[in-house]
């Protein structure tokens, strides 16, 4: 393929791997640095009918960013400028590139935090979070993404570029076409510019309770109780026994190893009483932490999946199923049931104060891990629940999103979606093979009965 005509743009050939060990291998990477640039480089890809996949970090567990030999991979990390963090309308706008740590560190010099903290945080970039729609360990009070994005810039698949939303609390002006990007694992434009919702950081004092719990069951057992007793924490993560372990074995954690995990819970100094009467009976040790020590164990929690992946050289799979809260302890239990059925364990890592479990399983035989992987997320499709809440589709899920979407919400729903898809990208160059087409094709290619 002739590129000469980009020649101008920083380019590389070069083969690259996203988190969950996906081989990605472009026909070439392009590094725009600014808009102009990617528009360029779209139209070049349009005329040549070459798929594009845009690339923030390689954070993805879902090969939403895998290519093969025939695709041009733009990485946006040139693109990593903050633009402007206005203080009295309380937003910030960047370009896609920027890593979200940088940007954490800078508005909370200007006394500004945006809460969404995916545990990939000091890793992933701006863009690729919005892409994802990516949750964290906050997401228990302060959602995700998608709550925090107001507008973006985004160049359509034919170097069209638009501007969508506004930088506004309120506004009622047409479709929402904001949330139809993000989330769109980059399927439908590459976006260039972002405008991100922020608030003050709190002044209020908040501590962190470490429970160390007696049992895997009470994990679940706790949420309930919180939401029974009207608790909202600022954060309720959970990691189990074998992850507690893998983080002293490879983070030097020095945690206490009970059978039940441990459940970290982030939450405003007049309330720990009453979180303390909830674990009454369920914990083994407590350890009421502030400051230095709080973010040590905030830290600890974000670098889990680190840990989990040291533990084993065997490929895993990031399971991230969600489920009602209600149905937490049935599906720890039923969790325990599949673990024992394939004879191994799952490392869950988890965001369970909003009922988003993350299963790593460690299966070496690729058959067997696949069945386990697919036996979760249709455990969760049955409880009400998502074969997704932040790590996304990508091609790994899509046979299974096409299965909550028909069981959930009817095949007229993923219809629209794909004629959506289709509009956007007729030329379908963008990300293409992946997500909701995918999910289409796995449906129709056989009749809806192919599910």
């Amino acid at each position: 393929m002739d590129f000469s005509e980009l020649n101008e743009i920083e380019q590389k050939v070069e083969e690259r791997e996203d988190f969950s060990g996906e081989k990605v291998r472009p026909l070439v990477v392009f590094f725009p640095k600014d808009e102009d640039e990617v528009i360029r480089i779209i139209r070049f890809a349009k005329k040549n009918r070459l798929p594009i996949i845009p690339w923030g970090q390689g954070t993805s567990l879902t090969g939403a960013v895998s290519c093969d030999k025939n695709c041009i991979l733009v990485d946006l990390s040139k693109m990593n400028k903050i633009l402007e963090i206005n203080d009295i309308d309380w937003y910030v706008r960047v370009q896609p590139g920027i890593k979200l740590i940088d940007l954490f560190e800078e508005l909370e010099k200007k006394g500004f935090m945006l809460p969404p903290d995916p545990a990939s945080f000091f890793l992933c970039s701006v863009g690729g979070a919005v892409a994802e729609s990516s949750g964290g360990m906050r997401g228990v009070r302060h959602g995700s993404f998608r709550e925090w994005v107001l507008s973006l810039r985004v160049v359509l698949p034919n170097g069209e570029v638009i501007k969508v939303g506004e930088p506004l609390r309120k506004n009622r002006a047409g479709y929402d076409l904001v949330h139809l990007f993000v989330g769109s694992e980059g399927t439908l434009g590459i976006v260039t510019e972002i405008w991100l919702r922020i608030i003050p950081i709190p002044k209020r004092k908040m501590v962190m309770i470490a429970a160390m719990l007696k049992d895997f069951e009470s994990a679940g057992e706790v949420i309930v109780g919180l939401r029974k007793n009207k608790i909202l924490p600022e954060l309720s993560e959970y990691v189990d026994a074998d992850v507690v372990k893998a983080l002293n074995k490879h983070l030097s954690a020095n945690l206490k190893e009970t059978e039940g995990g441990m459940l970290l819970i982030s939450i405003e100094e007049d309330s720990v009483s009453d979180v303390l009467k909830v674990l009454e009976g369920k914990a083994v040790d407590i350890k009421i932490a502030e400051g230095e020590e709080a973010e040590k164990l905030y830290s600890l929690r974000s670098q889990a999946a680190i840990a989990v992946k040291a533990e084993s050289n065997k490929v895993f799979y990031a399971e991230d199923i969600v489920v009602p809260v209600s149905k937490l302890p049935e599906a720890i239990r039923r969790l325990r049931e599949i673990g024992e059925k394939y004879n191994t364990k799952f490392y869950v890592i988890s965001h369970i104060g909003d009922g988003n479990l993350h299963p790593n399983i460690i299966i070496e035989d690729k058959i067997a891990r696949e069945k386990a992987f697919e036996e979760i997320a249709r455990m969760a499709i049955e409880l009400g629940g998502s074969v997704s809440g932040e790590h996304g589709i990508g091609v790994q899920k899509a046979k299974l999103m096409a299965e909550q979407i028909v069981k959930h919400n009817g095949f007229r729903v993923l219809d629209l979606m794909y004629q959506i898809k289709k509009l956007i990208d007729p030329d379908d160059i963008m990300n293409p093979d992946k997500y909701v087409e995918l999910a289409y094709k796995h449906l129709t290619s056989g009749g809806r009965s192919a599910i």
